[in-house]
């Protein structure tokens, strides 16, 4: 039997999927989308998103930039698809696909998701000094820039740990399936990717954002196991934080872009494409 979850599309072709202890994980047929409507669970994670927000702004507005960070999520995501899920008796773990990962598997994603980082960087470089970003998105940055070791801790505790999870299960594990189950694989992609983007409210980040919205979720679609667009996310930010926390203030205020060499973007982006078509191969082979 072969270590990954083999994915079952809307239509029933194939097998179910299965996992290596031999339960099968949620497909888009089951779970939360197969027994509650559709309609009705995307307002529910509307509902999260607004909460989210809404704490956010509550705790930076009053100058608790680190609470900001870490907590929004824990509440307004992580503890209601967790209360839903109980709701209907469905194991947490299973009905977001959080089982273990599969170290092959790990490995491509982690191969896919470091070189991303110099393409997404070179993109979202071009359109900074197209559009350079506005005075409030400047000053959130120079508020979360770390300033000593302790600070760095508590920023990459909410934009590596808290943010990355809380965010993937909300877009890929709840939303994606939502849409999986009405629409095509494809189309449900790239769709949770363009929401994933719209939900930053930055119109210079957008098309990066977008972009990497869409690469979590085909990892969450060849997959069907969460930790692996967890896994994508975190290192993106991780690297976001490190060349925060490296760049001067000045070069912030500037926005002074410095764009990688076109070899290494081309080089990355052959890495990636490779990493990504041997996730293919795997997904087909599970399905054979």
């Amino acid at each position: 039997m072969p270590d990954e979850a083999r994915d079952t599309d809307r239509n029933g072709e194939g097998d179910p999927p299965r996992l290596p202890n031999g339960h099968e994980p949620r497909s888009p047929e089951s779970g939360l989308p197969g027994r509650m409507n559709n309609y009705l669970l995307l307002v529910y994670a509307g509902a999260c998103l607004l909460m989210n927000y809404s704490i956010a702004g509550m705790f930076y507005l009053r100058g608790m930039m680190y609470l900001s960070l870490i907590l929004p999520g824990v509440f307004s995501i992580l503890i209601p698809l967790y209360l839903l899920s109980r709701r209907f008796s469905l194991g947490f773990v299973r009905e977001f696909g959080l089982e273990p990962p599969a170290a092959k598997t790990a490995l491509a994603v982690l191969a896919a998701s470091v070189s991303c980082i110099l393409p997404i960087e070179a993109f979202s470089g071009i359109i900074e000094r197209m559009r350079p970003p506005d005075a409030d998105y400047i000053s959130f940055l120079l508020s979360i820039k770390p300033k000593d070791p302790v600070s760095f801790a508590l920023v990459a505790l909410g934009v590596v740990i808290a943010g990355p999870f809380t965010e993937e299960l909300l877009f890929r594990g709840f939303v994606q399936r939502i849409l999986a189950r009405n629409m095509s694989g494809v189309l449900a992609v790239a769709l949770s990717g363009a929401l994933f983007g719209l939900s930053h409210f930055n119109i210079m980040i957008l098309p990066g954002v977008v972009a990497l919205g869409a690469l979590y979720g085909y990892l969450y679609h060849a997959t069907r196991r969460l930790w692996y667009p967890v896994l994508a996310h975190a290192l993106f930010n991780f690297s976001s934080l490190l060349r925060l926390h490296a760049a001067t203030e000045e070069e912030i205020v500037s926005a002074r872009v410095a764009l990688p060499s076109l070899p290494w973007i081309l080089l990355s982006l052959a890495v990636c494409a490779a990493s990504l078509a041997f996730l293919a191969r795997m997904r087909r082979a599970d399905r054979a």
